[in-house]
């Protein structure tokens, strides 16, 4: 049971020790939701590679994403607990 505890979080670290990924986190914490090239604009990086980073985050259930008018549109997951939510935001304001 332990074991599947500590993949878990390495996972989720592993999922936010990047500096695009973290980006993209504080981003939409700031924001509602938006469109990828939004995003993509803000990091300052392609749209492909803004779309795997996005992949990423939504593969651990940070993010949510659906269509709207031709684009797709991300933002934090519904059912992200706030705990981590908190911890995110307030550690990405510094």
């Amino acid at each position: 049971m332990r074991s599947r505890h500590i993949k878990q979080w390495t996972q989720f670290f592993r999922a936010l020790a990047n500096e695009n990924r973290l980006n993209i986190m504080y981003l939409l914490s700031k924001k509602k939701e938006m469109p990828v090239k939004a995003i993509s604009e803000h990091i300052d990086l392609g749209i492909k590679a803004t779309s795997k980073h996005l992949i990423i985050l939504e593969s651990m259930n940070f993010l949510e994403s659906h269509g709207k008018m031709g684009s797709v549109y991300y933002q934090f997951h519904p059912e992200l607990r706030s705990e981590i939510k908190y911890i995110i935001t307030k550690f990405l304001q510094h």
